[in-house]
């Protein structure tokens, strides 16, 4: 089940969140999730060199080869993708796990998100997109 842990989120960082919430029950769940981080990294590894001025990239790197390597680092990279501190939240507007879930299981979680955005009373428009 997917939830929004704080109030004070605003509109994107919620969607966001909601977004890494089903990335995360979904790696959770998947036996081959360490094939998952690999496919992140090597993201990561592609897009860092042209991007030196995002920092981020080399951080989700070093999270992402801990991952790879260590289960207990996996569950505390997991765990950590979906925490509301402001570190958390500004790593996912780079995110490496855009592949993890289908075009039918993103916009199934938006539709959910804009469905409870609006009872939420979040400000602008709550389409899915």
């Amino acid at each position: 089940m997917l939830f929004i842990e704080s109030t004070s989120l605003n509109r994107a960082d919620a969607k966001s969140l909601a977004l890494y919430q089903a990335i995360r029950q979904k790696l959770e769940s998947d036996p081959d999730r360490v094939l998952r981080f690999q496919d992140a990294l090597a993201w990561v590894r592609k897009f860092q060199p042209s991007m030196p001025e995002v920092p981020y990239l080399a951080e989700w790197e070093r999270l992402l080869q801990a991952a790879i390597h260590s289960e207990e680092a996996a569950r505390r990279m997991l765990d950590w993708m979906v925490s509301t501190n402001e570190h958390a939240i500004t790593m996912r507007s780079c995110s490496p796990f855009s592949q993890v879930l289908t075009t039918k299981e993103r916009t199934e979680v938006l539709v959910r998100f804009a469905r409870d955005a609006h009872g939420r009373g979040y400000e602008g428009d709550c389409r899915a997109g």
